[in-house]
């Protein structure tokens, strides 16, 4: 992970608690953080820009140690052209209304106070009513209360008097957000991508999916993003575009508390529909989808969910809340024989498993004897399925093998960082992750072979694993069906898109997948998207679901027979 202004402390000291120290070290100021109720307090809520300002020093000059310290200077190059060596400055901030109406301040003077206060602060802010305000003299910028002011939706405003001397002015809640969100705007988060060299369409998108209701975000511009504006309405956004000057605009989305009621009041004609991915490998195809303008035309999206923990998606479809959803072909199998009204319409994944090596060469699953063997998901799911299938049918037995798995899930995130990290040396891996860590090991890691790869040598045809597609709800099906037509059509143009742009593929992802530019193209490069109707790959996708019949966890359960129904729009 590399470590930018944006990312907050807590974030990355998790990931590498070792960068405590060093980061104690880098100014007087920051000896503080030795205090465990201190550094609980600006690790949850502070960013690096945020300690930057707390010691005065370059933010350029934290990032660029602590991304060496981890090996990720080359990353932060790319991810960060505009470092620069000075302190980041204050936000910019209007004056609210509400300051001028104030008549009682409370003050509270702790620029020389080393004690941990925040809990007298909360206490000042319980008793505050209307008409008061509560105003906070501090020597430095104050980012974990700020943060913390943020979350909690306190209207607050932020005066700088001289370097040492920055007061902070606290308003009580407001009784209705959604009605003062105007006021309090330039608290919000400010998100620059005019000189980004890639597209920001996927960084925006997962920005706005992760803003919580009540808050919001600053996007800077160099033009009105008019059909982001227009696809973000719809999610319970409301905004405020102002031109600052020539090239540069401001644009403010704020998330509505009562957001599904305006989603549902501005679908319009559209037809509202609820989409889910529960696969990393397929973002870039919605990414692709999400500019598609004859489907923007025709749907209104409530949601968009990117699911972290793969498994979580079959709530969603279970409770008929997706009508729209990315998934494994044996997830859909397994749900559709358990009664949800669903149908696959496309296959759009295939060639999906690859067994990668550190530090030896495997050409054969007999090579990999003597060597922990980690399987994604654990052992009643798919990967180790197809595993053991493939191996009976070479004639070995997985018995012989030492299998490694999660507990309770073998992610494979984690396992690609494990195996970059060289703390294991044989793993199976699906995309992106497998191309991630081929690209990360710097020649270290290498694919000894593929599953599909064996399948069609034991197979004698060209056949390939079918692994991901689309899932459509089941009255989508039968209620638009000229919507879900559409659908197909313009899944089909996104895969053509960027089978033949991976470079601008990998671009649009970036900020949506993590990795690099460089990981991502190799993925795209590596991965095989393929549209198929489901009916027309009928054969090879009843073998593969044959192959996993056990009855395991999430695998599919069930004959040929019941389960073509999945695959039948009529």
């Amino acid at each position: 992970m590399v470590i930018l202004g944006k990312t907050k402390v807590k974030e990355a000291l998790d990931a590498h608690p070792e960068l405590a120290d060093i980061l104690v070290s880098m100014s007087p100021k920051y000896e503080k953080l030795n205090n465990k109720l201190i550094y609980s307090t600006v690790a949850r809520w502070a960013t690096f820009n945020d300690v930057a300002r707390l010691g005065g020093i370059s933010v350029c000059e934290i990032l660029h140690t602590l991304n060496e310290k981890i090996g990720m200077v080359k990353e932060l190059e790319k991810a960060f052209p505009e470092c620069i060596n000075i302190v980041p400055p204050l936000p910019k901030m209007e004056k609210p209304e509400w300051l001028d109406s104030v008549q009682q301040f409370l003050v509270m003077d702790v620029r020389e106070r080393h004690d941990f206060f925040f809990t007298e602060i909360l206490k000042q802010l319980g008793g505050l009513s209307d008409g008061m305000s509560l105003k906070i003299i501090n020597s430095f910028y104050p980012a974990p209360l700020v943060g913390m002011l943020s979350e909690e939706k306190y209207p607050y405003y932020i005066e700088e008097i001289s370097p040492e001397e920055i007061n902070l002015y606290v308003a009580p809640k407001d009784s209705d957000p959604d009605k003062t969100w105007r006021e309090r705007k330039e608290t919000f988060e400010t998100f620059d991508v005019r000189s980004s060299r890639e597209d920001p369409f996927g960084a925006i998108i997962k920005k706005a999916q992760d803003t919580p209701p009540g808050d919001g975000f600053k996007l800077v511009q160099k033009f009105e993003p008019v059909p982001l504006i227009n696809m973000l309405i719809p999610l319970g956004f409301e905004y405020e575009t102002v031109e600052v000057g020539f090239f540069e605009f401001h644009i403010y989305f704020y998330k509505t508390v009562k957001t599904k009621e305006t989603v549902q009041k501005n679908h319009g004609d559209k037809v509202p529909v609820v989409i889910q991915a529960a696969t990393p490998v397929v973002l870039p195809i919605v990414l692709r989808l999400l500019k598609s303008q004859r489907l923007m035309d025709k749907i209104s999206i409530q949601e968009l969910k990117v699911w972290k923990e793969t498994e979580k998606h079959m709530a969603w479809i279970v409770n008929g809340k997706a009508d729209i959803t990315f998934s494994a072909l044996a997830a859909a199998a397994k749900l559709y024989l358990t009664g949800n009204d669903i149908k696959m319409t496309s296959i759009d994944i295939w060639d999906n498993f690859y067994v990668l090596t550190r530090g030896y060469k495997a050409h054969t699953f007999s090579d990999l004897k003597g060597h922990d063997f980690y399987i994604p998901l654990y052992s009643g799911a798919p990967p180790y399925a197809v595993t053991e299938h493939l191996m009976k049918q070479l004639g070995e037995d997985p018995k012989d093998y030492t299998f490694v798995f999660g507990n309770p899930f073998g992610r494979p995130e984690e396992m690609q960082r494990r195996l970059v990290a060289g703390e294991i040396d044989t793993v199976l891996l699906r995309e992106p992750e497998a191309s991630f860590a081929i690209h990360d090991g710097h020649g270290s890691i290498e694919e000894a072979f593929s599953y599909t790869d064996i399948w069609k040598k034991l197979n004698g045809n060209s056949n390939q694993l079918p692994n991901a597609g689309l899932i459509v709800k089941g009255s989508l099906v039968r209620e638009q069906p000229e919507l879900v037509k559409l659908l197909d059509e313009e899944l089909a143009e996104a895969i053509r898109w960027i089978n033949e742009n991976p470079k601008d593929a990998a671009a649009q992802a970036y900020d949506l997948m993590g990795g690099s530019v460089e990981s991502l193209e190799l993925f795209l490069k590596r991965v095989t998207y393929k549209h198929e109707n489901a009916l027309d790959r009928i054969d090879e996708i009843l073998e593969y679901l044959t192959l996993i019949r056990e009855d395991k966890g999430f695998s599919y359960v069930g004959d040929n027979e019941e389960v073509r129904g999945l695959f039948e729009l009529s």
